[in-house]
């Protein structure tokens, strides 16, 4: 489980990771997505992912996909999903894992 692994472990994975508390605010954030999007993790840490870290109409889809999935209505575990960026899009696989508390992980691999 992503809850029993340290920021370290979590930063070692090949894959991006973000964390989402129960009010979809950034609970943690691994290096690879950082360095994948550009976020530095300190700005990200605590604020809104739909709102301020992936805001934007596009995303409005995996939102609702996600805050379903923490809500325990949506049984949808992967799925794939384009991130518009400044230069073009990021066309990526993501992963929903249930955390510990009401969290959940969103594992981000890239095409």
């Amino acid at each position: 489980m992503l809850d029993d692994l340290d920021d370290q472990a979590l930063d070692a994975l090949p894959y991006g990771v973000i964390c989402l508390d129960e009010n979809l605010r950034v609970a943690r954030m691994n290096r690879t997505e950082c360095e994948r999007t550009g976020i530095q993790r300190w700005r990200a840490l605590g604020r809104p992912y739909f709102g301020d870290v992936a805001a934007g109409d596009r995303n409005r889809v995996l939102a609702e996909s996600v805050a379903a999935f923490a809500q325990g209505r949506a049984s949808a575990r992967t799925f794939d999903h384009v991130f518009p960026r400044r230069k073009g899009a990021d066309a990526t696989h993501i992963e929903l894992q249930q955390g510990r508390q009401r969290r959940v992980y969103l594992c981000i691999r890239r095409d």
